[in-house]
């Protein structure tokens, strides 16, 4: 049981043959895979081929034993962070009741406090609009959205990029907790540091796209 990439390649329209891939990658339940890789080595578009946002060129994606269908996303299958925020955010909807929005989405009742304090903030914040918390905050608050779901896999595309090591070390730590508790976690990042003192398993690309190790 895992989240696997088999032989996976993604051409990218217009780019003259530029792909990324192929290439295999698992993601396990209980623990933390890395993927790092320099800008542009293709990290993000491999992020939405797993996630079923992008359909691959070549290969396969399958979740569980079952196929990962761009557009036909399976229930429970994953839930994505990203490295934008501000941009992953509704400007207009108080951040408690986009932590419940996504857990209603998936069929689910959560406890919008309990998981602002699982990823280090008081449960006062979830009153305020996105511009209205500091970006680390909104990032913290992206998580707890992104757990509320239930997901099988957490896809964490560069999820501490330009944050304060207060904030990175609150997002690594609840990372670190959810893997222990069983949740498959792909943490996307160029920080070869993070990558290694956080993941149990770790691939790399280079800056053509191709895995150079596993």
């Amino acid at each position: 049981m895992s989240l696997v990439a088999r032989q996976v390649a993604y051409t990218y329209p217009g780019a003259n043959g530029a792909q990324v891939g192929p290439l295999d990658l698992e993601v396990r339940p209980g623990a933390v895979t890395a993927l790092v890789g320099p800008s542009g080595s293709g990290k993000s578009t491999l992020t939405r081929l797993l996630a079923g946002l992008r359909a691959p060129s070549a290969g396969e994606v399958r979740c569980d034993d079952e196929p990962v269908r761009a557009g036909g996303r399976l229930s429970g299958h994953t839930a994505l962070l990203t490295q934008h925020p501000l941009a992953a955010a509704d400007p207009r909807m108080r951040l408690g009741d986009a932590i419940q929005l996504a857990a209603r989405l998936r069929g689910r009742q959560v406890d919008a406090v309990a998981l602002a304090e699982e990823v280090g903030l008081d449960g006062s914040v979830l009153d305020r609009l996105p511009r209205e918390v500091s970006g680390g905050q909104l990032q913290r608050l992206l998580l707890a959205r992104a757990l509320a779901q239930g997901p099988r896999y957490l896809l964490a595309d560069e999820a501490t990029a330009h944050l304060d090591p207060i904030t990175s070390t609150a997002i690594a730590d609840a990372l670190r907790r959810r893997a222990a508790d069983g949740l498959g976690i792909l943490l996307v990042t160029h920080d070869h540091a993070l990558a290694a003192s956080l993941a149990e398993h770790r691939y790399a690309l280079d800056a053509g796209g191709r895995t150079l190790s596993a």
